[in-house]
């Protein structure tokens, strides 16, 4: 810069530039996450609440789209009432049985109590109701490339103790639960990459 305050049309020039060059690299930046990002994870609206107390009606989650499910895991899959998401207990070839004690059910896989102490609450006898797929002590086998899916919220929950869900075929997942979407200013950001949410 000149004494008299005045810069040199090269350096105007310059730092344009370079301001320019700041933003496209931005730009390609965020177009790149945005494309990895997309690749491997995709955004879910929980609706209801038979996944109470790990996930909420209405709360925006992160999924990812290439798995292979294992017990413990939240699925997002389609079937015949939509697309719903739940825990797999069980996956192919496990036993499941609902084993009644004192008015309420218990998980027991492959034989052995499942401890469940992600559960809203103990799972009420709902006995031989119609559509009923899984009926209280009695045990069932996964079928080959099927898990089988239980809702957190038992009692509030159609799940795969139902004819409507059933056992459910692997390929028919759309994908895992990995983390809520954040709130604030990473929520608005995530709501750039992944199209508005």
């Amino acid at each position: 810069m000149r004494r008299d305050g005045f810069s040199p049309l090269w350096e105007k020039q310059s730092r344009l530039q370079t301001a320019l060059w700041c933003v496209a690299c931005a730009l390609c930046a965020l177009l790149a996450a945005t494309v990895t990002v997309n690749a491997v994870f995709s955004v879910c609206v929980i609706s209801g609440n038979s996944m109470e107390p790990t996930l909420h009606d209405e709360q925006r989650v992160f999924l990812y789209d290439s798995f292979t499910p294992e017990c413990g895991d939240i699925v997002v899959f389609d079937c015949g009432l939509g697309t719903l998401i739940k825990r797999v207990v069980a996956t192919e070839g496990q036993t499941v049985e609902l084993r009644r004690s004192g008015g309420t059910l218990s998980l027991f896989v492959d034989g052995e109590y499942v401890d469940e102490p992600y559960i809203y609450e103990p799972m009420r006898d709902y006995g031989a109701a119609d559509g009923v797929l899984v009926y209280p002590d009695t045990e069932k086998t996964v079928p080959d490339g099927c898990v089988f899916v239980l809702g957190d919220n038992r009692n509030n929950s159609e799940d795969s103790r139902f004819e409507d869900v059933g056992f459910v075929p692997v390929g028919n997942i759309i994908g895992e639960y990995a983390a809520p979407v954040p709130g604030g200013l990473l929520g608005f950001l995530c709501g750039l990459i992944f199209g508005g949410l």
